[in-house]
């Protein structure tokens, strides 16, 4: 029995059964916002460090009310949204919901370690979009199920270890163009995945 599984005996009352459920609706409700207010995220609910120590506290859990995209393509956003719910709802059912809570809760709380780590390491203040986790959760996906298979636009057949490559590629590329902010972005988004499927070696 490893760490996480005593973990699991003691806390699995704490997590929530459907929180890929619940993660899709805040994502519908952020593309809705986005939709009438572009502006309203970054304004209101943003990870903004220097507006959160000004006493706007509710940001350290607005800022994930942000669509696995950016797009501005509604069709795109949805679309993304729905390969979130299935394989989210997947991993739920393989890991059970305690270890997905788990998961899913490591990746958000280094993406606020890693903001205020810019902020007071770098002196800068910069928003922090939670997109990167997505990443993480699609690595995890193909670490779990390696032979799976996508269909890009329902159409074009993929494994998921390939699109998981695909993906390492265009975020290392990512991580080499951008700047200090972008690269403590990406590492805290796979902080989740290096826990899970390295120090564990994959026993969850």
């Amino acid at each position: 029995m490893n760490i996480l599984d005593k973990l699991e005996r003691k806390y699995s009352f704490l997590s929530f059964p459907n929180l890929y459920l619940y993660m899709v609706v805040i994502f519908l409700i952020g593309l809705i916002m986005n939709l009438f207010n572009p502006y309203y995220y970054l304004l209101y609910l943003s990870l903004d460090v220097s507006m959160i120590l000004k006493g706007q506290i509710w940001r350290l859990f607005t800022f994930i009310f942000y669509p696995p995209t950016s797009s501005v393509s509604i069709i795109l956003s949805l679309l993304m949204i729905y390969v979130y719910y299935s394989i989210t709802k997947t991993l739920t059912m393989m890991w059970r919901p305690f270890k997905f809570n788990l998961f899913m809760f490591i990746g958000y709380i280094s993406q606020i370690i890693g903001a205020f780590f810019v902020y007071f390491v770098m002196k800068t203040n910069v928003i922090m979009y939670p997109t990167y986790t997505f990443f993480s959760i699609i690595m995890a996906f193909a670490l779990t199920f390696p032979d799976a298979v996508f269909y890009i636009y329902f159409l074009i057949p993929i494994k998921a270890k390939y699109f998981a490559y695909i993906e390492v590629a265009i975020y290392a590329l990512i991580f080499v163009s951008s700047g200090l902010p972008d690269r403590v972005a990406i590492i805290c988004s796979v902080l989740n995945v290096y826990i899970f499927f390295v120090l564990l070696r994959n026993k969850i």
